[in-house]
Formats: structure tokens, C-alpha cells, sequence
């Protein structure tokens, strides 16, 4: 499903204007939306109360259409104005147009009168700000948006919730915390990417007036793929392949105390399907990982012995390959002996993960010098020591971030977490929907990197093996919770809800 930022979706509007759709209809339109979910919600609106917070712009006069209607049809309605009068044309049409019975509370004047409004609602509406909104909220704004929370009214946004950013998924201090979002044409960025997603609730995408084929025909780099988008970027093979056509995978994983990192990203790539697997460990690993993933090849790197042997039959390993991963389990040793070398001689496709991405972070500008293309996977936390800035930031501005970095390195860029965020270097981004908390153990981002990594073997492009392996990931994760519960899944069982994963696509 495409995603549109602001300026798409002011072209948009235009392209409606063009096909003889007025503003004036799309606001009539949006409040209707509104109006018509409102009750469906509530099941019936006549006596019900709902207040109605309204800015004064657009997203405002959307506000004033949905008090009028839902009057019309018995509702108690009040209108809190949050900053005066309107000050757009439309919006202060809307608002002469609002018959009497909608009360009126000028919030900046009446700010007790306005709690004690929301104190009885029965349902609030947010039509405050929508989809333009940036920077941090008044200290109104956050008030009444907090006492809003606080009730067990019900809480519908009107486009966006007030105090997210549609186009960064940022969300600002306060900002409103909605059980349903009313999205009006299409969904935006600030609807899947955390943390903006989780003030949004439950999001119903509107139809209020663009005509669709308009929608159809307008590009956008932004997505949230599909099941059945994911399954065309799957690897397609005949009767006749054979193990050759189905990639070479080189995993340079696994350090004494860390093998099991190697083995679950080694048996999550073999579950997607990769010809040959080869895996380049230190020897010491070798009695460990034999019996666990009989499908593999060896190659047996003596660190301590011999290191120019070692690095001798690593390189020999990287020419023969079709895909590289490095990083899983590696360990700071062995990562500051091996990610150098990969970097400097490789040229197939590249995932970098855990380590690997960590031995990077301290060594600026060692990605100028690969040849072929990068894919990197980090963690919040690991991303934090890739551009030198704190989780904290990293986690309130996501999307923005990643396609950030992916742009300056040249590198698609897996930011890892709720809503995994897949961005490329030419500006196209996804969004990931699936996968829940109980993913959240260590060895999944192992099993992510081993699934990338495999349909890069296979020839898929970098960002699309990015894009589904996430996709694919997250599901075998929402498969296992249904299974085993949020909090017994394990990794592990990931990799064994793959097939199921396939079976179902």
C-alpha cells in the first residue's frame, strides 16, 4: 500500500480541483467521514455528548462539518475552539454554517469550561492540526490532550492525531492519543511508522472525493507492503533448477560463546530457500555447528594459528560467493579481523549485522571502499553508534533517520523495531506491518539477517530482500505468538514457522 507524504497529498487535492472536485466538497466530505464513523462507533450518537477539539485551520472547518452533522442526528455537540476563530476561507465556512445547537467553548478563554466538557464526553474528536503539523504543541494543545486521555470517552483523530509529523512518524510531547484514526484518501507515513503508529490506533482510510484513479496514478517512494507485493519480490524457479541456480550464501558469523547467533541466522537462510551455504568460522566452532546445520559447507578459519592462512581461505570464500553476510555472534575480535577484509576485497551483495555493523560505526568512511551493495541491519541501539546519536533520538524520529543514513552511505538501511523501517539510497522506504513485542529476544535480528542475506543469494535485489525478508520475518513472529503466546516464543521458532509462512503465501 503506497504512503503520502504532505506535498503528495497537496498534489492530490489539486489534481481533484482539476477533475472538478472543489476544497469546499473534499472539507464536506471529510466531515461526513467523520460523522459516519462516529456513529458507527459509538453504535448510536443521539444523546450522546462528543466534544469536538478544532484548530483554526482546515483540519479545524473538518471538525465544524462532523459537529453539524452529528447535531442533526441527536448528538450533544461541542465545539472547543483551541486557538480562536478560524482563519482559513474554508474553514470559517464551515464554522458560520454549524447550526445553533452546537455549543461553542473558546478554549483559550474557557479553559475550565473545556475540561469540564471533556470530563462528560462520551466521545472526542480531535480536528486540531491534521497533517501539517511540525515542531512541539502549546501548552493548551498538551493540557487538553491530556485530560482527553485521561476519561474513558472515545477518541477519533481527524486525518492524523494532532501532534504527530505525517511525513517523519515523529510524535511531540502531548500529542493527542487516539483509539481510532480517520486517514482521509489515503494513509501517510505518520500511520506506520513508529512512534507516531501508536497514537493513531486503529486506522480507517477515508475516501472523501479524489477521484481513485487519481490516487492509482500518483508515485510515491513510501510504502506498506502487502502480502501479496511481498510474494512477487519472492525468487521464482523451474523444474529443472538446481542447487547452483539457487545461490551461494557465505556466512562469516559465530565466535566461541557466540555460536549460536551463526546457527540461527544459518538455518533462517536455509528455510528461504538458498542452493549452498557456506559457513567461515573459526575452528574452535566447528564441532558446535556441524551437527547443528548439517546442510552447510565449512570452511575453518585458523584466527589464532595461522592468520594469513585464515585470511587466505576467507578471501577464497568471498570469491566464490554469490552473497555475503558478516556480523552475527562475530564478537569485537574476530569482527576487527574479518570486516575489514570483506569490506576491502569483496563484491557481491552484503549484509552487514551486529559486529559487523559495530566494527564499522568506529571506523568512518570503511564503506566507500566496498564494491558491490550493502544492506545493514541494525538495532536502535546499534544505529546509535552508526550516526553518533542517542536511542532516544533514533527511536522518535525513525523513518527520517534511516533514510537519512541509507542516503549518505550508500547503503540500504534495515532500522530494526516496531515498524521496521527498510530505506534505500535512491529515497524509496517501507514500513514494515507485521511482527508483535514478543519478538523482542535475542537472536531474532540473527534470523532477520540470515533471511536477507538469502534472497540476496538467490538474486533478489537488495532493498526487496530487505523489504521481504522483514515482511516475512514479522510474520512467522505474529504466527509463533498465536501459537506459543508473546512471551514463551523464542527465535528459535521463527525459523520453524517459516515453512508455514511460505505454505500460507
Amino acid at each position: 500500500m503506497k504512503l503520502f507524504q504532505k506535498e503528495k497529498i497537496i498534489e492530490l487535492e489539486i489534481q481533484a480541483n482539476r477533475a472538478g472536485v472543489s476544497m469546499e466538497a473534499l472539507m464536506d466530505s471529510a466531515g461526513r467521514a467523520v460523522a459516519r464513523e462516529t456513529g458507527r462507533l459509538l453504535s448510536a450518537v443521539n444523546g450522546k455528548r462528543v466534544v469536538l477539539l478544532c484548530g483554526k485551520g482546515n483540519n479545524g472547518g473538518d471538525g465544524f462539518v462532523c459537529a453539524g452533522l452529528l447535531c442533526a442526528q441527536g448528538a450533544r455537540a461541542q465545539v472547543v475552539l483551541t486557538q480562536g476563530k478560524p482563519r482559513t476561507g474554508l474553514a470559517e465556512r464551515a464554522f458560520l454554517a454549524m447550526p445553533e445547537e452546537v455549543e461553542q467553548i473558546d478554549g483559550e478563554k474557557e479553559p475550565e469550561t473545556a475540561f469540564a466538557a471533556l470530563e462528560k464526553a462520551d466521545a472526542i474528536i480531535d480536528a486540531v492540526y491534521g497533517f501539517g503539523f511540525r515542531g512541539n504543541l502549546p501548552d493548551l494543545a498538551k493540557e487538553l490532550f491530556r485530560r482527553a486521555g485521561e476519561g474513558k470517552a472515545l477518541k477519533i483523530a481527524c486525518d492524523l492525531p494532532s501532534g504527530v509529523e505525517c511525513d517523519t512518524g515523529r510524535a511531540a510531547k502531548g500529542a493527542f492519543r487516539a483509539d481510532v484514526t480517520i486517514t482521509f484518501t489515503v494513509k501517510k507515513p505518520a500511520c506506520a511508522s513508529y512512534p507516531a503508529k501508536e497514537y493513531c490506533g486503529q486506522v480507517i482510510t477515508a475516501p472523501v472525493g479524489v477521484p481513485l484513479q487519481v490516487v492509482k496514478q500518483a508515485e510515491t517512494f513510501l510504502w506498506e507492503p502487502e502480502e501479496k507485493e511481498i510474494l512477487k519480490l519472492l525468487p521464482t524457479c523451474g523444474e529443472q533448477v538446481n542447487k547452483g541456480d539457487l545461490g551461494r550464501l557465505l556466512l562469516v558469523c559465530g565466535s566461541y560463546g557466540m555460536a549460536g547467533a551463526c546457527i540461527m541466522a544459518a538455518r533462517a537462510a536455509l528455510r528461504c530457500g538458498v542452493g549452498l551455504l557456506e559457513l567461515a568460522v573459526e575452528e574452535k566452532l566447528y564441532p558446535i555447528l556441524a551437527g547443528a546445520v548439517p546442510e552447510a559447507v565449512f570452511t575453518l578459519l585458523p584466527w589464532e594459528r595461522e592468520e594469513k592462512e585464515a585470511q587466505r581461505r576467507l578471501l577464497s570464500s568471498l570469491e566464490r560467493a554469490s552473497a555475503c553476510l558478516v556480523g552475527c555472534g562475530l564478537g569485537k575480535q574476530l569482527a576487527e579481523k574479518s570486516v575489514p577484509l570483506v569490506l576491502a576485497h569483496g563484491k557481491c551483495p552484503l549484509v552487514l549485522d551486529a559486529d559487523g555493523i559495530n566494527y564499522a560505526a568506529g571506523n568512518p568512511g570503511i564503506f566507500l571502499q566496498y564494491r558491490g551493495s550493502l544492506v545493514l541491519t541494525p538495532h536502535p541501539g546499534e544505529m546509535s553508534r552508526l550516526v553518533g546519536r542517542p536511542v532516544s533520538e533514533i527511536q522518535g524520529n525513525r523513518l527520517a533517520l534511516a533514510q537519512e543514513t541509507a542516503c549518505r552511505l550508500g547503503a540500504v538501511m534495515v532500522l530494526k523495531g516496531a515498524g521496521t523501517v527498510t530505506a534505500a539510497p535512491d529515497g524509496k522506504c517501507a514500513l514494515n506491518s507485521t511482527g508483535n513485542p514478543g519478538m523482542a529476544k535475542g537472536g531474532s535480528g540473527d534470523v532477520l539477517a540470515g533471511m536477507a542475506a538469502s534472497l540476496l543469494a538467490q538474486g533478489v535485489s537488495p532493498y526487496e530482500a530487505a523489504v521481504a525478508a522483514s515482511y516475512l520475518h514479522g510474520k512467522a513472529g505474529d504466527l509463533c505468538a498465536k501459537k506459543y503466546g508473546r512471551r514463551a516464543m523464542l527465535p528459535t521458532d521463527l525459523i520453524e514457522s517459516l515453512p508455514l509462512v511460505f505454505l500460507e503465501g
